[in-house]
């Protein structure tokens, strides 16, 4: 959908997203390079320390773990760093025609 839309995005955010990149990380790899123009993250962790205090999920990739810092991290070992801060920052910047 990403290749064949083009006003459609993909958020890397809650815990699906990070399920995602941690699924088949090649996979994930590629998928991010391929559609990095595309690709956002947005911080929706519920917890409320930055480490997981108050993080409820009993996923097994983020239980008692702060969901955003768990996807940044394996986004950055995934993404070069031009890509990494296309996805955290560019992207969005440029969606909702922020300057700055």
């Amino acid at each position: 959908m990403l290749s064949e839309f083009p006003h459609f995005y993909g958020d890397l955010s809650a815990n699906s997203g990070r399920n995602f990149l941690g699924r088949d990380p090649e996979f994930a790899a590629k998928f991010i390079e391929r559609h990095a123009a595309k690709l956002m993250f947005g911080c929706d962790c519920s917890c409320r320390d930055g480490h997981g205090a108050g993080q409820a999920s009993n996923q097994p990739l983020i239980a008692g773990k702060c969901v955003a810092r768990e996807t940044l991290t394996v986004l950055k070992q995934l993404a070069p760093p031009a890509l990494f801060r296309r996805i955290t920052w560019e992207n969005g910047m440029k969606l909702f025609k922020i300057t700055g």
